[in-house]
């Protein structure tokens, strides 16, 4: 089976355990509590919006229209009563999804420069929960900012082999859903794109699975998508290895990795 339909089976059936639930009507309710919260604060705070900005009710409301629209793609969905008729309309879910996710990502801005900590991981949750629903759509991923935080968020509070599994197809199954990045955005960017930063995630959690399998297939892919972090990555890896105590199979797989990316320096 090709990775790709692995990462969507694996995840369709496990998904539900450890994030955020990709439904609409959830997300709805979350998103409601969140932006309460946010323009009670905003309102305590005597903030003014400028021209280029919008309020928190603002983008309340234009997440509400678009949960509007998302929802006919949802046939006998609990949020029935938001679609003017029942008959499913034609959208561009690339586009729908990413505008929603800019405006999560704004609401995330304001939450940070109010200092609302619990707002920030609520943010984050419904743009994982919105962007598992894109995906379930077969959509791509163009802001992803948040959705990476998300998932790092929730590795941060995996312990259990099984859990890491699962989570590690939930990231190749977000990691197949963005679009490969342009030569341009390539030569721009000052750091790693969250897309990069998300490929390393995956490779650190797949070693925590201690499955062998898992890690050849994130291994390869930091070796043949982030060359310039490959290094670093497995030397890293190798200093981790009598602290860890992995088993045998483990240690093999980085020992394997970082001969092929010899360290020339020393880590700090």
């Amino acid at each position: 089976m090709p990775q790709k339909q692995t990462n969507r089976v694996m995840a369709d059936r496990i998904r539900y355990m450890i994030v955020p639930p990709s439904d609409l009507s959830w997300f709805a309710e979350k998103l409601a509590e969140t932006i309460q919260v946010i323009s009670d604060a905003w309102s305590d705070s005597g903030a003014v919006v400028s021209n280029d900005e919008a309020s928190p009710q603002l983008l309340q409301e234009a997440l509400q229209e678009l949960i509007q629209v998302l929802q006919t793609q949802v046939p006998g969905g609990a949020l029935d009563e938001y679609p003017a008729n029942n008959q499913a309309e034609v959208v561009d879910v690339n586009e729908l999804g990413d505008y929603g996710l800019h405006m999560l990502l704004e609401l995330y801005q304001m939450a940070t420069d109010l200092g609302l900590d619990e707002q920030l991981e609520s943010l984050e949750q419904l743009s994982l929960s919105l962007s598992l629903w894109i995906v379930e759509k077969e959509g791509e991923l163009g802001t992803i900012d948040l959705v990476v935080n998300s998932l790092a968020r929730v590795a941060n509070h995996c312990a259990d082999l099984a859990s890491l599994e699962r989570l590690f197809f939930i990231m190749g199954e977000i990691l197949d859903a963005i679009p490969p990045l342009s030569p341009e955005e390539l030569l721009d960017q000052s750091g790693l794109h969250p897309s990069q930063l998300l490929l390393l995630n995956r490779a650190i959690v797949a070693t925590r699975t201690l499955t062998p399998r898992l890690m050849e297939i994130a291994y390869t892919d930091v070796s043949e998508l982030l060359p310039d972090e490959a290094q670093r990555f497995f030397s890293e890896g190798m200093e981790q290895i009598e602290i860890q105590n992995y088993p045998d199979a483990v240690r093999e797989v980085i020992e394997n990795y970082y001969c092929k990316w010899p360290s020339s320096k020393t880590l700090h």
